[in-house]
């Protein structure tokens, strides 16, 4: 067998996925195999990535928080939906590499084209990294403890509260900068094509830009990542186009046909930046329409968000104990030890009467009786609230407030005080989404006709900005 034939051996390791069949990872090569391939030494490669604390803290973070109580099956982690990302950002980066590197030859002629590996492991790392900033129970933790402090400061964007990006953006830089600038190469059997260029490494700052959210406009940034960054933070992005089909296979749900591959097909790079041919639009509609599925049946159970109230009781005095009352931002080396196992093992202890305090503080590890109880009731799928009531809207950006304050009178809040042991829930999803859609810069649509690309949101006109689930709880007897 031949060097070349033994080089996707001895460079690519092999993961089975059921969604996406089989994801590659590349291992660092030794310097006779690297010489023997043509290949410049290498001190790191993916594997030494994946084997970081800080990814491997992700088989400690479950992928679908509280709902993993209600559907037996969603046991599976951020960990594996990361490497998931990470494949489909790989396979978006290959396909849409030839348009990207002919659309910068006519923009910027007098510029070199990044290289397909640069471009392709640049996105890879991009999706393998985005949710390495989760706390325990993911965006639970951000709605009730980031949430509380601002994001470090960045003169791109102002009065901005901290979210899992920033942290994921920090890890990025201050934890895992030299691994990432060390990999020198995507997988595949191509060695000319999938390794970066002797010129090129690439910029951890780079993968921070890619995930940050909302999109943070930056003209410093090299062109064809700009054009880049919908794809991490878009109409259609490679981390939802990989949650929505795991997670509704592991849960064992059907959400109707989701065609990725004609998305995939009838996306290209254009003056514009990242466009949708006009043929692939049915396939977008239909992927927002299995995602706005998966909020309302799945992430937005009755059982589920009935889980969440008593949660969200109990939450933050349960981080204080184990964690305190500083931001995860300013304390990285403790936060990489904040995951579920940490506070879940806690928990039990706690909803055994073990470790219970009238007055606890700060990280002495100790919670109320009545922060005890609460926890047996999750524990043991007990929830305290049962639902009374339930009002679905779907609605358009300019009419939410008033959508929202009808609802809310309608299942009895109407602004005089709430009696005890009732609670209201407003389950809301971007269905269309919204926010991306806003900016007309995050995609455009190219006509059948050659007329020039428009800007998605004067397309997708027949889905809803919004939808919206809106519950009255009362407290079980």
């Amino acid at each position: 067998m031949t060097d070349s034939a033994h080089s996707q051996l001895w460079a690519v390791n092999l993961v089975s996925d059921p969604i996406h069949g089989y994801i590659e990872l590349t291992k660092r090569l030794t310097p006779d195999r690297a010489a023997r391939l043509g290949l410049p030494d290498e001190s790191a490669a993916e594997g030494d990535l994946i084997d970081s604390a800080w990814l491997q803290r992700m088989r400690r973070i479950s992928q679908l928080q509280s709902a993993r109580w209600v559907f037996p099956t969603a046991e599976h982690s951020r960990f594996t939906h990361s490497l998931g990302v990470m494949h489909e950002a790989s396979l978006w980066a290959r396909h849409l590499y030839p348009s990207l590197r002919d659309t910068l030859a006519v923009v910027e002629p007098a510029a070199p084209a990044p290289s397909e590996g640069l471009v392709t492991e640049t996105m890879r790392l991009a999706g393998l990294l985005h949710d390495v900033g989760h706390g325990p129970f993911a965006h639970f933790f951000d709605e009730h403890i980031t949430h509380r402090f601002p994001a470090p400061a960045d003169p791109r964007r102002k009065g901005k509260n901290l979210t899992h990006e920033d942290l994921s953006q920090l890890i990025i830089e201050r934890e895992l900068g030299d691994l990432i600038r060390s990999i020198r190469r995507a997988p595949g059997d191509t060695p000319a094509r999938d390794a970066l260029r002797p010129d090129e490494s690439i910029d951890p700052r780079w993968l921070s830009f890619l995930i940050s959210k909302p999109a943070i406009v930056d003209a410093t940034m090299p062109r064809w990542l700009r054009w880049l960054q919908p794809l991490l933070s878009g109409v259609f992005t490679v981390d939802n186009l990989d949650y929505v089909r795991r997670d509704s296979y592991l849960i064992g749900v059907s959400t109707g046909p989701v065609d990725v591959e004609r998305l995939r097909r009838y996306s290209f790079i254009g003056e514009r930046g990242l466009t949708l041919y006009e043929p692939g639009l049915g396939a977008l509609e239909m992927f927002l329409t299995a995602r706005r599925f998966m909020y309302q049946q799945i992430y937005f159970h009755r059982s589920v968000r009935a889980i969440d109230i008593d949660l969200a009781e109990v939450f933050r005095p349960s981080i204080l104990a184990i964690f305190g009352e500083g931001s995860p931002a300013d304390d990285l080396s403790h936060y990489a030890d904040l995951d579920e196992y940490a506070l879940l093992h806690q928990a039990a202890l706690w909803s055994r009467g073990e470790s219970l305090s009238e007055n606890p503080r700060p990280c002495d590890g100790t919670v109320t009786p009545e922060v005890g109880l609460v926890w047996r009731a999750i524990l043991l799928r007990r929830p305290r609230w049962r639902p009374d009531g339930e009002l679905r809207r779907d609605y358009e950006a300019a009419d939410r407030a008033a959508v929202l304050d009808a609802v809310r009178k309608e299942l009895g809040f109407d602004g005089t005080a709430v009696p005890a042991g009732v609670a209201l829930d407003l389950a809301e999803v971007d269905a269309r989404p919204a926010e991306a859609i806003a900016t007309d810069s995050l995609l455009a649509v190219a006509g059948r006709d050659g007329a020039p690309a428009v800007p998605v949101s004067r397309m997708l006109v027949r889905l809803p900005a919004y939808s919206l689930i809106a519950r009255r709880y009362v407290r079980a007897e």
